[in-house]
């Protein structure tokens, strides 16, 4: 207990005689943190609100900022986020709509829309799918949905071209598909001609996907061809440049990649 009241006293003492000390200090601190965030402003997560110095890096992702710590949402989140909000047409009270691997970041936002909603997966891993379906093989009738929503998916299946066929088919003339996969040169950084999707049969295990293709579960790299990709499918692209219109100020305040694209596509 004396050891304790010496110990305090002696805190006590060392600030008392160090006031003006500490005072100044800390404005300094206050000044050189001023100053960096100047030079590098505060990352806001648009979906939860979250505001620090940073985001959290992600394995093999050329973006350093990526995960939000408190809702664990990636850029492509934040910026669909932006997207959904500002397009609230899309998300029309009766509109069928179709979602690929449903994200908890869009749970409460597209359940509350009162669309006909169905969040789907190849399995029910995800607690948040509710019918089991293979993008390869839609189970829904010719033109039966407004809206298609698809990120990162047909990265992972093995007939990616039966895939965007299937997305076009089951979408209604002028209905809206948006899909989103990681690119090579954008997403991954892969000693690959960037221009073509990079896809070897042989490369069949986990480590060989994780080295030639950014992740252990994905089948092919993506270049940017993959918008006459989706061309070829038969998909007219409205347009694919949401995020770099958002300009730098809005891409660096919630830390996106400002070169990703959302392909909003349509027939």
């Amino acid at each position: 207990m004396k050891e304790f009241i010496l110990k305090k006293s002696n805190s006590y003492n060392f600030y008392k005689s160090n006031y003006e000390s500490l005072l100044e200090e800390n404005a300094r601190l206050n000044q050189k943190l001023e100053q960096y965030q100047k030079v590098y402003p505060p990352k806001k997560c648009p979906i939860c609100g979250y505001e620090g110095i940073d985001f959290k890096p992600y394995v093999n992702i050329i973006h350093r900022e990526v995960e939000c710590p408190k809702c664990r949402s990636h850029e492509r989140h934040r910026a669909l986020w932006l997207f959904f909000n500002e397009r609230k047409d899309i998300l029309k009270k009766g509109n069928t709509f179709l979602h690929f691997a449903p994200e908890p970041q869009f749970n409460e936002l597209f359940r509350s829309s009162g669309m006909e909603y169905h969040p789907a997966d190849i399995s029910s891993e995800n607690s948040l799918v509710e019918e089991l379906i293979d993008v390869q093989d839609i189970p829904y009738e010719d033109n039966y949905f407004d809206l298609i929503y698809c990120s990162n998916i047909l990265e992972h299946v093995e007939d990616d071209k039966k895939g965007m066929s299937e997305l076009y088919r089951v979408l209604k003339p002028g209905g809206r598909a948006l899909i989103l996969v990681p690119i090579n040169g954008i997403s991954y950084e892969m000693p690959v001609d960037k221009s073509k999707t990079f896809e070897n049969p042989e490369y069949n295990t986990p480590e060989l996907r994780e080295k030639y293709y950014g992740q252990f579960d994905h089948v092919r790299l993506y270049g940017t061809d993959f918008k006459d990709k989706l061309t070829d499918a038969g998909f007219k692209i409205l347009a694919d440049d949401y995020i770099k219109n958002l300009g730098h100020e809005l891409i660096d305040r919630y830390a996106l990649i400002k070169d990703e694209n959302i392909f909003e596509c349509t027939k």
